[in-house]
């Protein structure tokens, strides 16, 4: 099975703010991103294909374009919850809160949001979910950088707090090989933009 994780593309974000759970809009162009990736998947996603998606807009519509309207949600594979500083200007954030994150975003947990360690737990929930169910020759999983970057530091077996070292751009795919039969994963690209 190959699974590609696909991090949705580039958000409308001028006024630099905070944001994961909440719902922000894409930037206007976002149709040609759509398009060049559906070019790259190519004939992908049209053998033996299943889609899930990040309940969260701006992965929903791309998930919705790929899929022809076939997709399934799981919340489990949302963006980091960053609570009281959802769509607050990074530089208005309380300083020894961010601070505090900065220093260790692994396990600080932002209030009423989640730590990345959490999100790293569901992430990994998922991907066993995947793992375990999944019969389809190519899965497509329409995603954010946080739960990209969790799912290679679970494959990889390295440090949660080393996963930002991996660049997730916008509109990227990262393409996984597993094999149920070997229970054997492989990475075959990360980050194709």
């Amino acid at each position: 099975m190959d699974i590609f994780l696909i991090r949705h593309t580039a958000v409308y974000n001028p006024g630099k703010l905070c944001y994961g759970h909440a719902e922000i809009p894409l930037e206007e162009n976002f149709t040609h991103n759509f398009n060049s990736l559906e070019e790259k998947l190519g004939n992908a996603l049209k053998t033996d294909a299943f889609f899930y998606s990040s309940p969260l807009r701006r992965c929903i519509k791309l998930a919705s374009f790929l899929s022809k309207d076939n997709f399934v949600m799981d919340d489990k594979i949302k963006e980091l919850n960053f609570g009281n500083w959802e769509l607050q200007a990074w530089n208005s954030i309380n300083s020894k809160q961010l601070d505090a994150w900065m220093a260790d975003f692994v396990n600080y947990k932002i209030p009423n949001g989640e730590s990345f360690i959490e999100l790293a737990h569901r992430c990994g929930l998922f991907w066993e979910l995947i793992k375990q169910n999944c019969s389809h020759q190519n899965l497509f999983v329409i995603t954010h950088a946080g739960v990209i970057r969790s799912v290679l530091a679970n494959i990889l077996q390295f440090p949660l707090h080393k996963s930002f070292d991996i660049q997730i751009d916008y509109a990227s795919i990262t393409k996984i090989n597993y094999d149920k039969e070997l229970d054997k994963t492989s990475i075959a690209y990360i980050n194709l933009s």
